[in-house]
């Protein structure tokens, strides 16, 4: 095995509340919950990546590796041939395709990105990024996904795709455009008000402190985000 670090963007995305989950499924004998999570877990990704044009070079589709809760995903930052904004964006946008996936099922999630040396295969991946990455996440409190300093640099785009708070820089899980359907009249309209009565709804569960102080946090989110919408 020879080890090759590449300059890559890397995610690591972790599901909240997994951990009461396992401990409710397990103590309970009710698996129902626990499998439907885990198998939009292994599906998520590969489903992604089965709508990406044919034409776009395999090298640049995000490789992943799914690990209990976990999702990791990185892309290259440069193509020799292939023209296209980087890897980064591709990143972004992959996490919040998972963002809206999981808040239909229910979840949010939190996590960190990171643009630097990794070496990523089919079953492992080691590299200074990916430490970066996986620190953001462990140290966040907010249920977003944060951008390091080596990928707020290198990030390019104009879009509402990330946006900065709070002196952070995060993904938008929100952003419209990656709502399915989000053409259709009157979409993300129920989208966003299905998101605002889901966390209306897991506020009024008696909620651990840390977990109702992620749910407050995402419904003011989510209210601030429809009232941009309304300006």
């Amino acid at each position: 095995m020879t080890i090759t670090f590449d300059n890559r963007a890397v995610a690591f995305v972790d599901v909240l509340g997994f951990k009461a989950l396992v401990n409710s499924a397990a103590g309970n004998n009710d698996l129902a919950s626990l499998e439907e999570l885990v198998s939009l877990l292994s599906t998520a990704i590969p489903s992604f990546d089965a709508t990406v044009d044919k034409s776009v070079p395999k090298s640049l589709i995000p490789r992943h590796i799914y690990i209990s809760d976990c999702i990791i995903l990185s892309a290259p930052m440069s193509h020799p041939t292939y023209h296209y904004d980087n890897g980064l964006s591709i990143v972004v946008m992959r996490v919040i395709q998972l963002s809206h996936l999981l808040l239909r099922a229910g979840y949010l999630i939190r996590g960190g990105i990171s643009v630097g040396n990794v070496w990523h295969s089919e079953s492992n991946i080691v590299g200074p990024a990916y430490q970066e990455a996986l620190a953001l996440e462990q140290g966040g409190q907010e249920p977003i996904v944060v951008l390091s300093a080596s990928a707020v640099k290198c990030w390019e785009g104009e879009s509402r795709m990330c946006l900065q708070q709070d002196g952070k820089v995060f993904v938008n899980g929100l952003f419209d455009y990656y709502i399915p359907n989000s053409t259709e009249y009157g979409v993300i309209d129920r989208t966003y008000k299905h998101y605002a009565e889901l966390a209306e709804k897991r506020l009024c569960e008696g909620l651990i402190p840390s977990a109702k102080e992620k749910w407050q946090w995402f419904k003011d989110f989510v209210q601030a985000e429809v009232s941009k919408g309304l300006k």
